[in-house]
């Protein structure tokens, strides 16, 4: 294992070196290969964390070589801040060994990377580069996945892998890991495939049929560009339905209702708003629907009340004992203990005999009883980063992303600005699906977290366009 670690590290080291380019795509294609586990003189790594540290050093050291300038990004003091809060956070937690581990997978190498990316990235070229790994690294993902709905194969849990409670689970050892990575893929190639289309209704409109036909051979822009665009989107759809990801479903449908109301065409909006008006009309008329739509936006089901428990233990415990530094990385387990309940009785909000027939039935007792866990985060977004980086860092990460959402105005180019409003869009997905799970504190997701910040920087900074058209 040491032999083919070390060969393949110089391997990448070289290509690092002469194509650093290729490097970075390589990491946004590979960003699920943190699964693959190891130590070295009895520290823990991934082959993703090995990547990220060979590319920022052989990068750093070319481009003091070549006397070149290194760029840095509006956020900079931002992220020094987070940074020296995060560091912090590691002495608070009692949980030592493990933080350190959090601090140097979830925040410096991802943050290193995103350094990196801000200076490679410089042509249409390569971005585009950077977009074809993004989409090939989706595919890895979700291929299996929908293979598993079928075959039950490499699901790891014989619950999930039993057909009548299937859920798929690719790579990954639990479903909503497939939810996580994925649904925000998927809203950015929505994106583009939508941009694609109505540029291609544009140009048609210009020029009629003959000139599109003539000047952009349509055909090949229908292939390279929509066709495997709507494939990748239906196969990560399937991926999130066959993995009971109803967040991760959730979140994509806030992101493309908020592309589609904020994206500068007029059809988009209409379509959009047409789309809403008939779901609420269902939801309306369809007693099931509205139901079960119903329960999920109450958070009445079991999951939703298992949820809401887990929110209760947790602002009490940040409450009562980690108001400011919370618990401190890679301890949460360890700090929720205290405030934590063994299991909650499951209300049944359509009986309203439910309570009395707890005291007065075994039977019913047995069913309504939900023993509960104690999860590695808090499964909200907000309660995640509090609870390990302490409010400030929680509060700096709210700068950051409100700093990124504020970047919009500051982009030059339309094209560019049309793009920025994708990336808007797949933070929607993050925030919506980040209400009930952990969207950041995953070594691919965090990675994916400041890629998005580094694609933000370089649409504000460059004033040619940088997309494609």
């Amino acid at each position: 294992m040491f032999y083919i670690l070390s060969i393949f590290t110089l391997i990448f080291a070289y290509l690092a070196w002469r194509k650093p380019i290729w490097a970075v795509s390589f990491i946004v294609l590979a960003l699920p290969t943190y699964l693959l586990r190891f130590e070295i003189r009895n520290i823990p790594t991934t082959l993703l964390e090995i990547m990220i540290l060979v590319l920022f050093v052989v990068w750093l050291i070319k481009t003091i070589l070549d006397k070149q300038k290194i760029t840095f990004s509006k956020y900079k003091w931002w992220i020094l801040f987070l940074l020296i809060v995060v560091t912090l956070s590691v002495f608070v937690s009692e949980s030592r060994l493990a933080a350190w581990g959090i601090w140097k997978a979830y925040f410096i190498e991802p943050i290193l990377f995103f350094l990196v990316f801000i200076n490679i990235i410089k042509t249409k070229k390569d971005w585009s580069l950077v977009v074809g790994a993004l989409y090939f690294s989706a595919l890895f993902v979700a291929i299996p996945a929908v293979i598993q709905k079928f075959t039950g194969w490499g699901i790891p849990n014989e619950f999930w892998r039993n057909e009548a409670t299937r859920r798929v689970t690719s790579w990954y050892g639990f479903p909503n890991a497939v939810g996580l990575y994925l649904a925000p893929i998927g809203m950015f190639f929505a994106g583009l495939l939508m941009q694609n289309k109505i540029k291609g209704i544009e140009i048609f409109k210009q020029k009629g049929f003959v000139g599109t036909a003539l000047e952009l051979s349509p055909r090949k822009i229908l292939f390279w560009k929509l066709i495997p665009g709507i494939i990748l989107f239906v196969l990560i759809v399937l991926s999130l339905i066959f993995a009971g990801s109803e967040g991760a479903l959730i979140g994509l449908a806030a992101g493309l209702i908020f592309l589609g109301l904020v994206y500068p065409y007029r059809l988009t909006r209409i379509a959009t708003v047409v789309c809403l008006l008939l779901a609420l009309m269902v939801c309306f008329l369809v007693p099931n629907i509205r139901g079960y739509a119903l329960e999920k936006f109450t958070m009445s089901d079991r999951s939703g009340q298992i949820r809401q428990q887990q929110w209760k233990e947790t602002f009490s415990m940040l409450k009562n004992d980690h108001q400011v530094l919370g618990g401190g990385l890679a301890n949460y387990q360890t700090a929720i203990k205290p405030y934590h309940a063994e299991g909650i009785w499951i209300e049944d909000q359509n009986d309203p005999a439910w309570l009395e027939k707890i005291r007065t039935s075994e039977e019913f007792r047995i069913k309504a009883w939900q023993p509960t866990e104690i999860y590695l985060y808090p499964h909200n977004i907000l309660l995640n980063f509090w609870s390990e980086i302490g409010l400030f860092g929680a509060g700096i990460m709210l700068v950051l992303m409100l700093k990124l959402w504020l970047g919009y105005l500051r982009v030059k180019s339309p094209e560019n600005k049309k793009m920025y409003l994708i990336l808007m869009s797949v933070f929607v997905v993050i925030l919506v699906h980040g209400l009930v799970d952990v969207p950041y504190f995953k070594n691919d997701l965090s990675v994916f977290w400041w890629l998005l910040f580094g694609m933000s920087v370089l649409l504000v900074r460059r004033k040619e366009i940088l997309v494609s058209k």
